[in-house]
């Protein structure tokens, strides 16, 4: 199941109190590349680091005009979000392209499309989206992310009980 993406609402993450749901989206077929990161966000959910988390697939181009499937306006809206967060975020993403026209297939027709990253780790706090980890060609910057993730949690979430002394 996709998180609700609310990037235009007034609400905003309130720093780790809610619930946390990643989603990792990766090119299609290419899930294998990416194990490791997955192999760590299971941990990190089993450990109750994260809520949940989705592994999702995308093509390089993707098309942001036309009569699309319900899951082409999914992967679309996403992208267009992760561009909007970046922007609201003076962010940039990696591999992310402006949209340009072009055309579809060898012989297809031309549309407006926009390049994907290669591969993004999306957070959501609370079904809003409140951080976007991009990847153009190694995997690297997603498995500090999920790392740091996994070093917030323990920072506020000690192991062993704390007594306090009167």
């Amino acid at each position: 199941m996709l998180a609700t993406d609310t990037t235009w609402s007034s609400e905003r993450p309130r720093g780790g109190s809610g619930s946390v749901r990643v989603e990792l989206w990766v090119p299609c077929g290419k899930r294998g590349e990416f194990e490791a990161v997955i192999d760590r966000l299971e941990d990190a959910e089993r450990r109750g680091v994260i809520d949940g988390f989705s592994v999702e697939g995308w093509d390089r181009h993707v098309d942001l005009s036309g009569q699309l499937s319900p899951r082409e306006k999914t992967v679309r809206e996403r992208l267009t979000s992760f561009a909007r967060w970046a922007v609201l975020n003076g962010e940039q993403l990696p591999g992310l392209g402006e949209p340009v026209v072009k055309g579809v297939g060898r012989m297809g027709p031309e549309r407006l499309t926009r390049r994907a990253p290669r591969a993004v780790l999306a957070e959501y706090e609370d079904g809003v989206l409140a951080r976007v980890t991009a990847c153009e060609e190694c995997v690297g910057a997603l498995r500090d992310r999920v790392c740091d993730l996994d070093d917030e949690f323990d920072r506020t979430h000690p192991v062993e009980p704390v007594t306090v002394e009167s």
